[in-house]
């Protein structure tokens, strides 16, 4: 599926959701975007969180549940407040959207890790994440319980939708708290300097406007007329430039130091 197959009411609706995050100043404020996500992604449940990074885990700093069962939340994040999700190892890997079908993907869950999910009728996960600008802590965000199979169309829109969400949730105060207090720092707007962002060429700014929209490098090629090789060129460069880890990352980076609007 590409980019043009999610219709125009879609692509508005992301948009609107992206104009509420950046309007984003409260819990129950945030609580209400992931809420009007539900229209579109189809969930039944969701969290979402921050925390340090390590090699094959994440320690919980912050983190919301609207919607899981409180105690299959619990067994997911421990008492060590590390993350215990198979995805989210994957996803450390991989940093793009990670899906499982419980009845499909049985391969990946230990015996009680599938007892765990069918006890509270989880039937299928997409997440996804985003490193932070200095690469010190990591956002991640999890729907369950989609009401059809997860697909292209479900990536498509978690590729839209996490940079945005991962502004919004690192932007509420008590986060931020967190987060300073851990990390000592605090997400600003001067993610990336002057400097890198005067060596954006034109056709720089015009694959990572693509980028935002969610649309793959084929895409992006065929609109462009030019080559996945070109392509894949101007996202590498942007990538460094922004000092990012991925082209996620650089869209989360843009966005907030307003190379980009959407």
């Amino acid at each position: 599926m590409s980019f043009t197959s999610i219709n125009t009411a879609y692509r508005t609706e992301v948009f609107a959701i992206a104009e509420a995050c950046f309007k984003n100043n409260s819990e129950d404020d945030f609580r209400s975007i992931i809420k009007s996500t539900e229209r579109i992604i189809g969930q039944k449940m969701s969290v979402c969180g921050v925390g340090e990074k390590n090699c094959r885990s994440m320690k919980v700093i912050s983190s919301m549940n609207i919607g899981f069962p409180e105690a299959f939340f619990s067994k997911i994040v421990g008492s060590s407040d590390c993350v215990k999700l198979p995805l989210f190892d994957i996803w450390l890997e991989k940093q793009s959207p990670q899906i499982l079908e419980i009845n499909n993907n049985i391969h990946m869950l230990s015996t009680s890790y599938i007892a765990l999910y069918k006890k509270y009728s989880v039937h299928n996960l997409i997440s996804h994440g985003v490193l932070d600008f200095g690469q010190q802590y990591t956002s991640f965000f999890c729907f369950a319980n989609m009401s059809r199979k997860i697909d292209d169309y479900h990536i498509s829109l978690i590729k839209m939708l996490v940079p945005y969400l991962h502004l919004a949730y690192a932007q509420l105060p008590s986060v931020k708290k967190h987060l300073t207090s851990t990390f000592n720092v605090s997400p600003s707007v001067s993610s990336t300097s002057d400097s890198n962002r005067k060596l954006l060429t034109p056709k720089e700014y015009q694959v990572l406007s693509m980028l935002l929209e969610g649309r793959s490098n084929n895409n992006i090629a065929e609109t462009l007329s030019i080559s996945k090789f070109t392509v894949k060129t101007h996202v590498q460069r942007i990538i460094k430039k922004c000092n990012a880890t991925s082209r996620q990352h650089a869209v989360a980076i843009a966005l907030e130091s307003k190379l980009i609007t959407s």
